[in-house]
C-alpha cells in the first residue's frame, strides 16, 4: 500500500512541477481532471471583462462582481449581459471575493491578507492578516455569519469579520492544495481548485466531498478555474487564462437528460405584488403530482421562512410570506420539487 501511495505523490509531483506560475496564478497545464468527475449544466456564460486575468466572483444581490489579478481592478458586472456597470482602481485585492450583505470582500495574494470594502467606491474599510502558516488566502465566501476563507495549502477556515479564526476543515482530496474559489450555497461550500481544473461540494461539518464537478472551461491545457459565488439560485464560475469567461451553473443538474425532465416537470412562481412592506403575495403553478418546497432565503443564502414542505396535486396555489422584522432588501422566494429548483426575486421596501 505505501509503494502505491508514493507512487501516486510522485505522479502528482511531477504534474504539479509541470506548471508554470507568475505571482502564484497558474499560467500552463495544471494537473490532468480526472474521469469520475460530473460535467455541470452550464446555463449562460460570457467574457469576464477582466484586462488580463480574472480571478474572483461576487454577488451583491443584484450585481456580480469581478476582480483582475495583476492589477487590483474591481468591476460591478450585469447578470444578464455580463456587461461592465462600472469599475474601480483598488490597492488590495486580487484573489476570490464575497459580499457579506453589506460589504464587499477580497483576499489579496501578494499581502497574504483579506480586505473590507465599500460597495460605493471599493475604498479598502479594514485589512486582516490571517493567522495561516502553510499558505497564503485565496478563495472567500460568505455562509450568513461568518467568512470562510480558503488557504493555498488546501486548508479552509471559518473565520468572524474582525479576522479571528473559529476553525477550519482539511482540504477535501489529500493533492487539492489550492482552494482558489469558494461559494456558500446555504447548506454546502463549493470549492474550486485552479490546477485540476475542479469544483467541490464539501460538507461545511468536516470536510467531506459530497460531489465533484469538472468546472466549465477546465479544457485540457486551459484549467484555469478562479472565482466562484452563489445567487440563491446558480453558481457562478471565473476561468482565467486563456479562457477568461464567467459561466452561470445550473448546480441541480448533471446531464442534459436530467436538464430536460426538469423543464417538463417545471412549475411557475407569482409575486403579487413585487417590491411590498410587510407581506409578499406567492402564487404557484403545479402541473404534475410533486413533492415541494418553498422558501424564502436571503442574499447570503440563509433560510429565513418555510412556507411549504410537502406533496401537491396539479392546481394553482396562494401563500403568504409576513415579513415582519425582516430588514429591507432583496430575498429570493425558492421553490424545489422532484429536483427541480425555480427562484423568482422579492424587494422588501422599508416599512
Amino acid at each position: 500500500m505505501t509503494k502505491y501511495l508514493l507512487v501516486l505523490y510522485l505522479c502528482i509531483g511531477i504534474c504539479i512541477a509541470g506548471s508554470a506560475y507568475k505571482d502564484g496564478v497558474l499560467m500552463g497545464p495544471g494537473i490532468d481532471p480526472p474521469s469520475f468527475a460530473q460535467v455541470f449544466l452550464v446555463v449562460d456564460s460570457f467574457p469576464a471583462g477582466a484586462t488580463d486575468y480574472s480571478t474572483g466572483l461576487a454577488f451583491d444581490g443584484q450585481y456580480l462582481w469581478n476582480n483582475e489579478t495583476f492589477f487590483h481592478w474591481f468591476a460591478r458586472m450585469d447578470t444578464a449581459t455580463g456587461s461592465v456597470i462600472n469599475s474601480f482602481n483598488t490597492t488590495i485585492g486580487n484573489r476570490d471575493m464575497t459580499f457579506d450583505g453589506q460589504y464587499l470582500w477580497a483576499s489579496d495574494w501578494q499581502t497574504s491578507s483579506i480586505s473590507q470594502f465599500d460597495t460605493s467606491n471599493c475604498s479598502v474599510i479594514n485589512t486582516y492578516y490571517p493567522p495561516f502558516y502553510a499558505g497564503k488566502p485565496n478563495g472567500m465566501a460568505w455562509d450568513g455569519t461568518q467568512l470562510w476563507v480558503g488557504e493555498e495549502s488546501g486548508r479552509i477556515y471559518q473565520m468572524t469579520t474582525s479576522g479571528d479564526t473559529i476553525r477550519s476543515i482539511p482540504p477535501p482530496v489529500f493533492y487539492s492544495y489550492d482552494p482558489r474559489g469558494l461559494a456558500f450555497d446555504g447548506d454546502y461550500l463549493w470549492v474550486g481548485y485552479q490546477s485540476s481544473g475542479l469544483i467541490y461540494k464539501v460538507d461545511t461539518a468536516d470536510g467531506a466531498v459530497l460531489e465533484t464537478h469538472n468546472a466549465p472551461g477546465a479544457v485540457s491545457g486551459q484549467r484555469f478555474q478562479q472565482g466562484l459565488t452563489f445567487d440563491g439560485q446558480y453558481l457562478w464560475s471565473t476561468v482565467g487564462g486563456a479562457v477568461q469567461m464567467i459561466y452561470k451553473i445550473d448546480i441541480g443538474i448533471v446531464s442534459i437528460e436530467e436538464h430536460e425532465q426538469k423543464i417538463e416537470q417545471k412549475s411557475g412562481i407569482g409575486i403579487a405584488s413585487n417590491p411590498f412592506t410587510h407581506r409578499a403575495e406567492i402564487t404557484l403553478t403545479i402541473h404534475r403530482p410533486t413533492e415541494a418546497r418553498l422558501s424564502i432565503v436571503d442574499v447570503a443564502g440563509r433560510t429565513v421562512s418555510i412556507l411549504l414542505d410537502g406533496s401537491l396535486i396539479p392546481g394553482d396555489y396562494s401563500y403568504t410570506w409576513h415579513c415582519t422584522g425582516c430588514q429591507s432588501g432583496i430575498y429570493f422566494a425558492v421553490l424545489k420539487t422532484n429536483g427541480a429548483v425555480e427562484t423568482r426575486k422579492l424587494i422588501k421596501a422599508r416599512d
